[in-house]
């Protein structure tokens, strides 16, 4: 018998809250993207781990001024899901290559 009923068998982890855009993604925008090294450091990220690539991170960068402003309060990455247009980089890293690419609409 399971003790622990308010745990679904089903439920997962908890997501990650904003945090600095990772390193490999930083280097995309600043040398892909063109965007100033400055401004990007002032960026948050919210990421989400891929269930189907274990190395694979799929992440949203935004600006936490422009967010507030429009009255969006980000939690985890889904905060962000209804918001694509304040979305700077919406991508993927892979923590072992390092590469990093924007998602494919």
């Amino acid at each position: 018998m399971n003790w622990m009923f308010w745990k679904s068998e089903g439920q997962t982890k908890r997501l990650p809250g904003p945090k600095e855009p990772p390193q490999q993604v930083v280097n995309y925008l600043v040398t892909n993207a063109k965007m100033s090294p400055d401004l990007v450091w002032r960026l948050k990220a919210v990421a989400i781990p891929r269930s189907d690539e274990k190395d694979v991170i799929d992440v949203r960068v935004y600006d936490s001024n422009v967010t507030e402003r429009n009255g969006v309060k980000v939690i985890n990455y889904h905060s962000l899901d209804d918001h694509s247009a304040l979305v700077i980089f919406d991508g993927w890293y892979n923590k072992v290559t390092h590469a990093v690419d924007k998602k494919k609409l």
